[in-house]
């Protein structure tokens, strides 16, 4: 009896360990979309999926799936192979093949899908084995999603007119706490969940910034919460400024125009040009006629509420004459 009882014990703590075991591998591919980059003509589309927790990097079979503004499947891409181990909601960034150009200097994403192409003007990404699965929709994007329906649930397209040029999309994790991803962020409505910002790719060898509400940051030092484009408030958050279009950095135009961007909505501008002091000027700005030589444009956002970014976004040039 004494084997018997053994060999029962041995059974059960064998089925215990299974039980155990059981949820991390059920639970390794839990992810959500946090920021989409689509790239267009530039060709350095990117998606980044973000983890719910640590050990969830287990995701190679698995299909991340790119649909155009009408539901046809753009491009099915699969991970050829796991990402390395990840802390407490890191991110998964899969990019295009104009990655590196457009991003010089930015950490490598975790893997490349050259025909990643994903157009401004609307289309829609899910992550289709996801527990859930979760998507994203923007622009023109009309559906439905017939690969995969009705899992997948989009919602409203975010930014209804297309996604500005230079700049994504990321989730907004105000709900409940704003320095975390969690299950009430997600409402399954692609315009409440995701707002227009500048691009900031995140591969998983990039220490996440997301903690628990009023946790202590990776690297040390606390803090209150998130800054998100639009939305309520955001007239009191302070802005950040890009020049989405600027003249090349030799040009023979002597009245160049740019235009500006900023992640807080209805912002103003105020700009300076070399030695000028800062005034107002519009979104799309033009410069009087500037005389041959190198210059120097400085601008920066103003939120409705009055905050005004503290670093302007700069940009230097130089005006040669014409033959």
């Amino acid at each position: 009896m004494g084997a018997r009882r053994l060999f029962a014990a041995t059974l059960a703590a064998t089925a215990i360990g299974l039980a155990l075991a059981a949820p991390a591998q059920a639970s390794f591919h839990e992810m959500s979309i946090r920021e989409v980059y689509p790239g267009g003509a530039d060709e350095a589309s990117y998606v980044e999926l973000q983890m719910w927790a640590a050990g969830q990097e287990f995701v190679s079979g698995h299909h991340l799936v790119a649909y155009n503004a009408n539901g046809s499947v753009a491009e099915d891409f699969k991970f050829a192979a796991n990402v390395s181990g990840g802390a407490n909601q890191s991110t998964v960034l899969v990019a295009d093949s104009g990655y590196g150009g457009v991003f010089a200097g930015r950490p490598a994403p975790d893997a490349s899908d050259a025909n990643l192409d994903l157009s401004p003007a609307g289309g829609a990404v899910c992550w289709v084995e996801g527990s859930p699965p979760d998507c994203v929709a923007w622009g023109n994007f009309t559906g439905p999603l017939p690969a995969h329906a009705p899992a997948l649930v989009v919602g409203s397209p975010a930014a209804p007119a297309g996604v500005p040029a230079g700049m994504a999309l990321r989730r907004t994790i105000a709900p409940g706490c704003s320095t975390l991803l969690e299950l009430g962020d997600d409402s399954n409505d692609s315009a409440v969940d995701f707002a227009d910002v500048f691009p900031a790719p995140r591969p998983n060898s990039a220490t996440p910034s997301e903690h628990a509400c009023g946790g202590q940051l990776p690297g040390g030092g606390y803090e209150a919460g998130g800054q998100q484009g639009g939305g309520a408030g955001s007239g009191r958050r302070r802005p950040q400024t890009r020049i989405v279009r600027k003249p090349r950095r030799r040009t023979r135009d002597r009245t160049p125009t740019f235009r500006f961007a900023s992640t807080v909505k209805r912002s103003t501008y105020l700009c300076k040009l070399d030695r000028r002091r800062f005034k107002r000027c519009p979104a799309r700005f033009t410069t009087p006629k500037l005389r041959p030589g190198r210059h120097v444009l400085r601008v920066k956002a103003r939120a409705p509420g009055g905050a005004v970014d503290k670093t302007p976004a700069i940009y230097r040039f130089r005006v040669i004459r014409s033959r």
